[in-house]
């Protein structure tokens, strides 16, 4: 039970990027797009830590579960909107939005 209750989470988060992917617009700025994909990890954390009974202990470890779990869907959403989402999804999503794709710049590192 308490493997479950630290991967579920992370699995939950791993569902999170499509639908923030539909949401966010090209044009806006980092923070928006950062906002954009932490509010829906802290909500889903504390629903998450809710659904588990861990806000029960108290405030100082609920908050930290809460913390913990945010923690975990966040991580969740953005590994897999780096390595599965983005690739398969992108150009999809913006075609059925309208937003054109402009490629992400290089970087180069100078040694």
């Amino acid at each position: 039970m308490d493997l479950l209750r630290e991967t579920a989470p992370f699995l939950v988060g791993m569902l999170v990027p499509p639908l923030v992917m539909l949401f966010i617009r090209p044009g806006w700025s980092g923070q928006a797009r950062f906002l954009a994909a932490f509010l829906p990890a802290l909500m889903l954390g504390f629903c998450t830590s809710y659904l588990a009974g861990e806000l029960l202990a108290g405030m100082p470890d609920g908050l930290i579960a809460v913390i913990i779990d945010t923690s975990l869907v966040f991580t969740g959403g953005q590994l897999t909107y780096r390595f599965i989402w983005k690739p398969l999804l992108e150009s999809r999503i913006a075609r059925l939005t309208g937003a054109p794709l402009k490629p992400a710049p290089r970087r180069v590192r100078s040694e």
